[in-house]
Formats: structure tokens, sequence, C-alpha cells
């Protein structure tokens, strides 16, 4: 049985898409005789906490977990509340605000969880004398776990899979960040050092793989985000009156598409069927104006709203939608960027309308799934047509079973050939 060190920062009770990706892997891992282990904070701040989400931890994996010391406690002190998930993309009005951020920004590169990077470090060195693994896994972000992954790699001599579940210097907010010259040129100087010594790149998206591949680096393979099956194995009849458009996850400013609730209140002036009908359920971060837009188009009284749901309750509302929807950003990394939750959405089985740009990796999945509809950027005809049309479809009907290929299930045994095609080399 081969040995799995994954080092993650995202583990239950911490929730979010994060968590999901190696907490599902690392279950049909240990199921196709792979022992996972997880390395993991025992103490990590994050906005989100899904205490449901420790019953989905697979029987035989391994925890281990050491303490971490990171700046958004300190944060903490001058905010109440939770910090947000994306703090660094959000624009601080005050003056202190900008200064913490500017710090943040300058003085914890990669990322906030440096600190954690040589207690780390030693504390897997000594692990890993007593317990040798064959193969070490670091997902990011937040990238810190790749420098702790690249140093184990260094002393112990052992195969290393660096997995970018988002993209580092090319992610859309990188460039607003108020960064100095010298630390914008360390974070450049890190990704490269990261992807050149990793012995294989991970990545989610096509566009992405080949983003790497224009630095030269031949050594990447591409894993999508998944389903679980286990996940969405109850069926369920659907509300025959409501028509539910839903929404999980964070849904910024940039997401927020005016067109989308133009057409929408177009539709329902236009048919007071729809318009009886029409429920909206919202659930996670939104931006500061979401509620006075809502306003604005009259829908303040349509929608429920969720602050967070544990993820058997997301399940849950997927499985009773009638629309799914996947709004994106129009930025530079928006031609990869394939939300996680885009495959759980693929696994509940309903119907799903994504706004994106055309020619996307977003569109080109869409277009292989029955149950997708795809609008490019403003295009108020065809979003009108769209959610029309499945209005117009039977609460009930039955959409063509979708291609297994995105189950957490066939994604582990991929990620498997690819462990033994390293591990024997």
């Amino acid at each position: 049985m081969k040995n799995i060190l994954i080092i993650t920062y995202y583990w239950p009770p911490t929730g979010g898409v994060g968590t999901q990706r190696w907490l599902k892997l690392s279950k049909y891992l240990i199921r196709n005789k792979l022992k996972p282990i997880i390395y993991t904070p025992s103490n990590p701040t994050s906005p989100i906490k899904d205490l449901s989400t420790i019953d989905d931890i697979e029987k035989g994996v391994e925890v281990i977990k050491k303490d971490i010391f990171e700046p958004n406690k300190f944060f903490s002190i001058f905010n109440s509340s939770n910090p947000s998930s994306h703090i660094l993309t959000k624009r601080p009005t005050s003056f202190w605000g900008k200064v913490l951020i500017w710090i943040r920004a300058n003085f914890f590169v990669p990322d906030s969880r440096c600190l954690w990077i040589k207690p780390s470090v030693s504390f897997l060195n000594n692990y890993l004398k007593k317990n040798p693994v064959d193969l070490v896994i670091s997902s990011g972000p937040p990238h810190s776990m790749h420098l702790i992954a690249i140093e184990l790699r260094k002393q112990h001599n052992i195969k290393w899979i660096a997995d970018f579940r988002d993209p580092w210097t090319n992610i859309e907010y990188f460039d607003l960040l108020p960064l100095m010259k010298k630390q914008r040129k360390k974070h450049v100087l890190l990704e490269k050092k990261v992807i050149e010594n990793a012995d294989l790149v991970l990545t989610v998206s096509e566009t992405w793989s080949s983003d790497f591949k224009k630095n030269r680096l031949k050594k990447i393979e591409v894993l999508n985000n998944g389903y679980d099956d286990d996940d969405f194995s109850a069926k369920r009849n659907h509300n025959s009156y409501d028509f539910k458009i839903c929404h999980f996850g964070l849904y910024g400013e940039k997401r927020d598409h005016s067109f989308f609730w133009q057409v929408l209140r177009n539709i329902s002036d236009e048919n007071p069927d729809f318009n009886k009908k029409l429920k909206l359920i919202f659930a996670g971060e939104v931006h500061s104006n979401f509620f006075l837009n809502l306003e604005s188009y009259r829908f303040i009284k349509k929608i429920k709203y969720h602050s967070h749901l544990k993820h058997n309750d997301v399940v849950d509302y997927m499985l009773d939608s009638d629309i799914l929807l996947v709004s994106q950003a129009d930025t530079k990394s928006v031609m990869g960027r394939l939300p996680a939750k885009l495959f759980e959405y693929i696994g509940a089985r309903r119907p799903i309308l994504a706004i994106g740009k055309k020619d996307s990796d977003l569109e080109k999945i869409i277009s292989k799934i029955s149950f997708g509809w795809f609008v490019d950027f403003g295009n108020k005809n065809l979003l009108k047509q769209s959610i029309n049309e499945i209005f117009s479809l039977n609460k009930n009907y039955e959409f063509e079973d979708v291609t297994s290929d995105y189950s957490r299930l066939n994604q582990a045994k991929r990620l498997i050939k690819i462990i033994n095609s390293l591990c024997e080399k």
C-alpha cells in the first residue's frame, strides 16, 4: 500500500469548496488501496465552518495536525466578524483598512499562511523519519503549502505533485494587490521554483494547463474538480409550484451581471405565472450592493438568503432546484475558471444556466451535457430564450445520464494512475 502525504490548508471542520477536493479524493484513494495522510492546521482561521463534513472523512484516512499562527487572527482584533475568504480582493475605504491590507500583502508572501512553512517542515521532517511516504501532494491556494512540500522533496528525495486549484500570479486579483515591486517579483520567482521542482503539476482546467505549458512546463496533468455519487444518491420529487433559481458560493460584484436581472425582470413582467412562481435562493458571501440591486429590480421579496449552509443542505437545495446558476466574472483567468460547484451541479442533474466567456472551458463543458444552457456575457436574447425554455420543462423531466468523467471515483482512479506512474520512475 502506497502512503501519500497530502498537505492542505482546507480540511474539516472547515467548510467550502476548498475542503471538498481532497476530502473526496482521499475517500476514494483509500477505497482503492492507497493510504492518504492529511497534514493540515489544527486551528485554521476560516470564515466557514461545517461540522457535517467531519462525517465524510473516510475511515482509515490518517490526519496529522499542527498549530498555525496567521495574521487573520490579528485582523479579527479590528473586525468583530469572521474574516472574509476574499479579504485581499476587496478595496478597503478606511485608512487603517488600506494599511492592514498593504501590510498583509507585502509582509506575508506568498500568503498569510507563510508563518506555518518553517514549523511544518520541521514537524514533518521528524514525522517522515519514522513514517516514510511514497509521494507528497501539496494543494494550493494557499500556495504556502507548496513551499512546505518543496523543502520535504529536497530533504527526503520524495516524489512531489503540486496541485493548483487556482492560478498563482495569473489569478484575477493578483494585479490588484498593493504589492511593492520587490514582492511582486518574489511571487513570480516562488511560483517558478515550485513548478520547476515539482515532479508533476496538477491543475483543474485545460486553459490553465495551457498557461503552464507556455512556461515550457511539460509535466502537467488536468484533474478537474468533481462530484461524489454518494452525495446525490437520494431521489427527490420536485416542488410542483415554485420555480427556484439557486446560486451557491461567492457572488461578488463582478459576477453580478445587470443584464441577468434585467432579463429576469422582463420575463416576470411579461409572464404573471413566471413572476408568481419565481423564487431566488442564494447561499454564500455576496457583495455589499447585492440586496440594493434586488430591491431596484423588485426581487427583494423573492430572495431566500443563507450566509452559509452545511454541505449536505446545499446538496438538498441542488436536488430541488429548477435552475442552478453559474455566473463568471469577466477577468483575465476566466477562460480556464471552472467553479468547483459546477461539477456538483452536474452531479445533481438539474438544469444548469451558465453565464461566462464564449469559447471558455466553462462553455465547452456545458455544451457536453443535456441539461446545460450557456449564455455569453451581455447576450440578453439568448438568456431570455434559455430561461423560458427551462421554465417550460416538466418539473420531473429526466435528463440523459451525465458522463461519469467528473465523478470523484473516476477522478481518483485517474489520480492513482498518475501516482503509480510517478512512483515507478
